[in-house]
């Protein structure tokens, strides 16, 4: 394996990681990581210093992705002491995915080291479902609209949902009801409405 041209390594000079370019070095591999063992100069100083990093190989873990009505499996890479929790978001297949589950060794937890993951479940998060109840007169209906996981409702907002001009008066989220203000659609639970005639 041939070296690198530069790398973010600690100088010591200036105390902090900063870009380095490269003037000699080799990169092995040895027990399922990767080293990096060379001569650097740094960027921001100049000075040259001897530098050695090491990296763990990525490992493949499984994983099942929902997308709207459908899931399928498919194998994510991660460092092994890369920490995984609910609600992390990341790529997946080009896709913006969150996370749902962790599973290890049969049980469902909070968080984990990567190594100890047998299964993640991962939900698709480019563009979340928004629930609305809507008030037409004497009925309520139920709606649901796609949204970006950051788009923002507002109290007073006007939307158009199937034809009709909707003004939300509460935006229920997981912290409580919103009468005045708004909220980000990851944070949403159900968004009330009344038709404008």
């Amino acid at each position: 394996m041939s070296a690198p041209g530069s790398i973010y390594v600690e100088c010591p000079f200036c105390e902090k990681e900063t870009l380095h370019r490269v003037i000699k070095g080799r990169v092995s591999e040895k027990g399922g990581a990767i080293s990096f063992e060379g001569v650097v100069r740094c960027a921001e100083c100049g000075n040259v210093h001897n530098a050695t990093i090491k990296e763990d190989r990525k490992i493949r873990i499984r994983a099942v992705l929902s997308d709207g009505e459908s899931s399928f499996k498919t194998f994510i890479e991660l460092y092994p002491n890369d920490r995984l929790s609910l609600g992390d978001e990341f790529i997946v297949d080009n896709m913006r995915v969150t996370t749902r589950a962790i599973e290890i060794e049969g049980k469902r937890v909070g968080s984990a080291p990567a190594r100890d993951v047998k299964t993640l479940w991962l939900q698709r998060y480019d563009k979340i479902r928004v629930k609305f109840s809507i008030n037409k007169k004497d009925v309520t209906i139920s709606k649901t609209i796609l949204a970006s996981p950051d788009e923002e409702f507002y109290v007073g907002d006007t939307l158009n949902i199937d034809r009709d001009d909707v003004v939300i008066h509460r935006i229920k989220t997981e912290w409580g009801i919103i009468r005045r203000g708004g909220a980000r659609a990851r944070d949403i639970v159900r968004i009330y409405g009344k038709r404008i005639d």
